[in-house]
């Protein structure tokens, strides 16, 4: 038995566990990419967050203010991770084959996201709306 047969070729897929944290905090990051890579709306939140990060740092936003803007962020990047999962699996077992079953599990997942996006724009209204009135009311004058 030669020496190279034990060792893992590079072009084989991973099939068991991950053996160190390294390893696995590599997968996350490679998910983290691809999802960026392959989900445009994905793009389109980490965008929005952006705008939202610069405009909270301009209004000088409070503690409170901060902590609720993370959770408005982190729970529509939380819900569009898992409507990529749902997406993913759906399509796994289902394939080209339309089934009314995958219809709704992906509607969900996307209705997920949608009142994540809700919520989001919601506790960004209720914090942004005292700072950037009165600045609009003045440009509108």
């Amino acid at each position: 038995m030669d020496s190279n047969d034990n060792k893992k070729n590079n072009n084989q897929k991973q099939v068991e566990k991950n053996s160190h944290f390294l390893q696995a905090f590599g997968h996350s990051i490679a998910g983290i990419g691809e999802l960026l890579v392959r989900e445009r709306n994905m793009r389109f939140h980490i965008f929005a967050a952006c705008i939202v990060l610069i405009v909270g740092i301009y209004v000088d936003l409070g503690r409170s203010d901060w902590l609720w803007i993370s959770v408005a962020v982190f729970t529509v990047i939380s819900a569009e991770f898992l409507n990529t999962i749902v997406e993913a699996i759906v399509d796994l077992i289902v394939g080209e084959n339309y089934h009314p079953l995958a219809k709704v599990a992906k509607d969900v997942a996307s209705g997920g996201v949608l009142a994540a996006a809700v919520f989001a724009v919601v506790i960004g209204v209720l914090i942004f709306q005292p700072y950037l009135l009165p600045n609009l009311q003045m440009v509108f004058r």
